[in-house]
């Protein structure tokens, strides 16, 4: 996404109550606020920062725009749990990282987007 217009998402969630520092843990919220104030356009915003997240965890992008969005989430929720796996950004020497490991928060029960 360019930069104006993660501006403007990133204002919109924060106007509803989600920082960008929340969005990874609230994702079912985000795409529920997206949908709401971009209607189908959302749906673009949403498969592009999926895409990001599968680049991050370093796996394969295998789904399309028409694709169940929902159901690649789910697989890369159960992906990141069962292997352990740590954003590229995130560097593996990390002292948050002793704690426990970075996880993507589980669906909103109930929800669904597409």
């Amino acid at each position: 996404m360019g930069t104006s217009v993660r501006e403007v998402v990133y204002g919109r969630l924060t106007n509803r109550g989600i920082p960008p520092s929340d969005i990874s843990t609230r994702f079912d919220d985000m795409v529920e606020i997206l949908n709401e104030s971009f209607g189908g356009a959302a749906r673009v915003i949403v498969y592009k920062t999926m895409v990001e997240l599968y680049q991050q965890y370093s796996k394969n992008v295998d789904f399309t725009y028409q694709d169940s969005l929902k159901d690649h989430m789910a697989l890369l929720r159960e992906r990141v749990v069962t292997d352990h796996l740590v954003p590229k950004r995130v560097q593996r020497d990390d002292s948050s990282l002793s704690s426990g490991l970075l996880l993507i928060q589980s669906s909103k029960p109930g929800y669904r987007y597409q």
